[in-house]
């Protein structure tokens, strides 16, 4: 059955996307008969502070895109590499609340007019209402040429099934993590789980929305439920899903144990102990970038959880800090 006929007789839909810029496509893994088809997953893909994974599926005879990077310059490039296959993109799908996957948006809708739009209906509330003011930034940050997301064709639900190109998929769908929800495309034929920002690879999550009790819990029934999945994660390279899930508990477990151990003896986060914290990050995972590029991400993302588990930030010494900081541009 094609993704497209699937969606408009039942408004529900499937899509991948695809990381930046520059890269090599990537075959899924997996056993399958010889006949059989498979998908390809390809993502193009720069290194470095800020990189995001988009991906899209190829099939014989159509194409899924998930997540559409963060600004339109990176969408393009994308956008180009896509059209080379000649093949139709029939579905776009959005995974999340987050501006690096969804701020290129518009780049790939008015190159496949013709694709349908999907995402989980809690995400499309929360870009419609803008809480978090991301719409609001990308529009400041790209001018009068930005278009805000319109609304989609059809919402996302948790394990629900269809097929591309034959080879059946599944969408599950993950609360409180790193964003709430976040969508996932399971490909069990291959093995293979495109996981999107329920885990970073080697690089610093966004933890400014993160709920850290939950996401570890998320974590350890992705472990379980797909022990020998290769896993194609938000940021950063695929590998093995026992692996990368066990490295993100590790990172969380990490990130709480300072803030519970060094900061909140007194409930009180000082802008030394901040400043210590942060050191410690740098030490303990050397050359990490950060997923989202922005300066000073390592300081918000501890000072949104040293709120989150009950301390307050010393405000006057954090500004003062961040004034020194920002002499030019504000760093970690």
């Amino acid at each position: 059955m094609r993704i497209a006929t699937f969606l408009k007789a039942a408004m529900i839909g499937v899509a991948l996307s695809l990381v930046a810029c520059t890269g090599s496509d990537t075959p899924a893994a997996g056993d399958q008969a010889e006949n059989t088809p498979q998908l390809i997953v390809h993502r193009p893909f720069r290194a470095g502070e800020g990189s995001v994974n988009s991906f899209w599926l190829e099939g014989p005879d159509e194409i899924l895109v998930m997540d559409t990077q963060g600004n339109l310059d990176l969408a393009s490039r994308v956008v180009a590499r896509i059209r080379e296959t000649g093949k139709p993109v029939t579905a776009i799908v959005i995974s999340h609340y987050h501006p690096d996957h969804f701020g290129g948006l518009q780049v790939f809708l008015e190159a496949f007019p013709d694709a349908q739009l999907l995402m989980p209906e809690e995400v499309a509330e929360k870009i419609d209402r803008d809480l978090s003011g991301y719409v609001e930034r990308l529009r400041e940050t790209v001018g009068d040429d930005y278009q805000a997301p319109r609304e989609p064709d059809g919402f996302i639900e948790n394990r629900q099934e269809m097929e591309v190109s034959g080879v059946p998929i599944i969408f599950h769908l993950v609360d409180r993590s790193e964003s709430s929800p976040i969508a996932m495309i399971d490909i069990p034929s291959q093995r293979v789980l495109i996981a999107s920002d329920l885990v970073s690879n080697r690089m610093h999550p966004d933890l400014t929305d993160a709920d850290i009790d939950s996401w570890p819990r998320a974590l350890d029934r992705i472990a379980r439920e797909f022990p020998d999945y290769q896993l194609y994660p938000g940021h950063g390279e695929p590998g093995s899903a026992s692996l990368l899930v066990a490295n993100q508990i590790a990172y969380l477990n990490f990130v709480r144990g300072i803030i519970e151990n060094d900061i909140l003896d007194d409930d009180r986060a000082s802008e030394e102990e901040i400043a210590d914290a942060i050191v410690q990050m740098r030490r303990n995972y050397p050359d990490w970038p950060t997923t989202t590029g922005q300066p000073m991400q390592l300081r918000r993302n501890l000072e949104t959880l040293v709120a989150d588990m009950g301390g307050r930030v010393d405000r006057r010494e954090r500004n003062a800090a961040a004034e020194e900081e920002e002499g030019g541009t504000a760093s970690d």
